[in-house]
């Protein structure tokens, strides 16, 4: 993403790692290091995109089951309601097992292991979305297929693809009668950290949520509290 420190950040492990190489005499030189040395660190990122709460509304209004539903049907909505219910992202979604959903409870939850840096974390999942997560799992676990995955792409229980994932955020997002510049799972994990936020909870508990060990995200949202939507 543009002005981010992502390009940067990879840039320096990049380095690392072929300096790592050098050392072990595996490579003559370091190519990575005379591009790290002419990097600088953005200023200023980017104002995260949001939904605003009216919109956060009408979406939710979107993640609903309803009884003629398919099962393709009723897996694409919990799959948009578990994204704007809980902040995972999109790679985080595709490894959840059925056990990590745990629809039991008055207030259901979902289990992330740790993925990359960021942290493993049980997140209390938004009432909005517990009644078509729970119509789900009760359709995935009479699914016969030989994974164990949440949500599966096919029969056969394979993951689902990335692209999937996308094209489930917006399709829910013009059920809505809405539109952004990024209409993807990232806008709902926005849309959920700066939700908690206006709920009274602190950065830190932000960041928790997300899984994340820096505060960065959580500051920048915080930031957009005073200003309008971002679309």
């Amino acid at each position: 993403m543009p002005g981010t420190t992502t390009r940067l950040r990879y840039l320096k492990l990049i380095d690392r790692f072929t300096q790592h190489l050098v050392n072990l005499e595996l490579r003559a030189d370091n190519p990575a290091a005379t591009m790290v040395a002419g990097e600088t660190w953005p200023e200023d990122e980017p104002i995260p995109l949001y939904l605003s709460a009216e919109d956060d509304t009408c979406l939710q209004r979107v993640c609903i089951t309803t009884p003629e539903a398919s099962f393709k049907a009723l897996r694409n909505r919990a799959i948009v309601a578990l994204f704007l219910a809980s902040g995972v992202t999109a790679s985080e979604l595709r490894q959840l097992r059925v056990v990590d959903l745990d629809a039991a409870d008055s207030r259901p939850t979902v289990f992330v292991e740790k993925h990359g840096p960021r942290l493993a974390r049980r997140i209390p999942v938004e009432v909005f979305a517990v009644d078509v997560l729970r119509a789900y799992q009760d359709a995935r676990q009479r699914l016969s297929c030989a994974t164990g995955w949440l949500f599966v792409s096919t029969g056969a229980g394979n993951l689902m693809k990335p692209n999937t994932l996308l094209k489930c955020v917006r399709t829910a997002l013009r059920e809505a009668g809405l539109t952004a510049a990024d209409e993807s799972p990232r806008l709902l994990r926005n849309t959920y950290g700066r939700r908690q936020l206006i709920a009274g909870k602190t950065n830190k508990q932000v960041s928790s949520l997300l899984g994340l060990s820096s505060h960065r995200t959580a500051t920048r949202l915080r930031q957009t509290l005073e200003g309008p939507a971002v679309l």
